[in-house]
């Protein structure tokens, strides 16, 4: 069985779709089977990997229409993982979901559990039915929050919501459910960043990880040159911080259904 990992925040630009590339592309250099899903309309993972969106037909608009297996949706990418991609057609199944239909990209993904060892999934931002779906389908929440004043408060947004509602609305399905907080746009040398993380550690103590992911020009370069940093700088010290990634999840997070 995959262990399902979402990388979910309700707040956008905290590294969520270079958490979800990067991580994907480390746990393949560890000899894993991973899939990465985008679940997001604006489909950057899609096109991180160097796949054009409208290019693509069909994608993950038609499997949660029902039209076709997310077996036959997925790609092989360059990069050793594959990828359930999307396109701005996902808009259209946001605005199409009811209450209950949270539970939808868990239902999707069960068939291929056995094909990977790892499932991870680029969730949109805010709190709507898709980024719920990410929520819902993971057995680990990676929380990437940027190192800055008001990271810790979408972290207690994101986990208050989960914890006071999609915990308890779906209650067996969740109830192993973890929550980790990975750090993103860490810099080392100032006072700012090692404070926050500091202080969220205080709040949430274990639930930080150790591994911060430092604020690099290198990301946006590797995004814009569609390849993981991984591949692009293969020494630089964030392609090194999504190992260690990597590297914890491996030793510690297990499937819990």
């Amino acid at each position: 069985m995959a262990t399902v990992i979402s990388f979910s925040i309700f707040k956008g630009g905290t590294g969520k779709t270079t958490s979800a590339v990067n991580t994907a592309a480390a746990l393949v250099e560890k000899g894993k089977r991973v899939l990465l899903v985008d679940l997001d309309q604006q489909a950057s993972s899609t096109r991180y990997v160097g796949i054009e969106p409208d290019s693509v037909n069909p994608t993950l608009y038609h499997v949660f229409l029902k039209q076709t297996p997310a077996s036959v949706v997925r790609q092989h990418t360059a990069f050793g993982f594959d990828i359930l991609p999307s396109s701005s057609l996902m808009a259209a199944i946001e605005e199409s979901l009811d209450p209950g239909d949270e539970i939808l990209l868990r239902d999707i993904l069960k068939p291929l559990h056995d094909e990977y060892d790892y499932i991870l999934v680029d969730t949109p931002p805010g709190k709507a039915g898709l980024a719920f779906n990410g929520i819902v389908a993971a057995d680990w929440l990676f929380i990437p929050a940027s190192a800055e004043r008001m990271a810790i408060d979408g972290v207690s947004d994101l986990i208050s919501h989960v914890q006071g509602i999609i915990w308890h609305k779906y209650r067996s399905e969740l109830l192993k459910q973890q929550i980790r907080i990975l750090f993103t746009m860490y810099k080392a040398g100032t006072n700012h960043s090692p404070g926050i993380v500091q202080a969220t550690r205080r709040i949430y103590g274990g639930n930080v990880l150790d591994m911060l992911i430092p604020e690099t020009i290198e990301f946006p370069r590797s995004f814009d040159l569609k390849q993981p940093i991984l591949s692009l700088s293969p020494h630089h010290p964030g392609a090194e911080a999504y190992r260690q990634v990597a590297a914890w999840i491996i030793d510690h997070a297990k499937t819990t259904t």
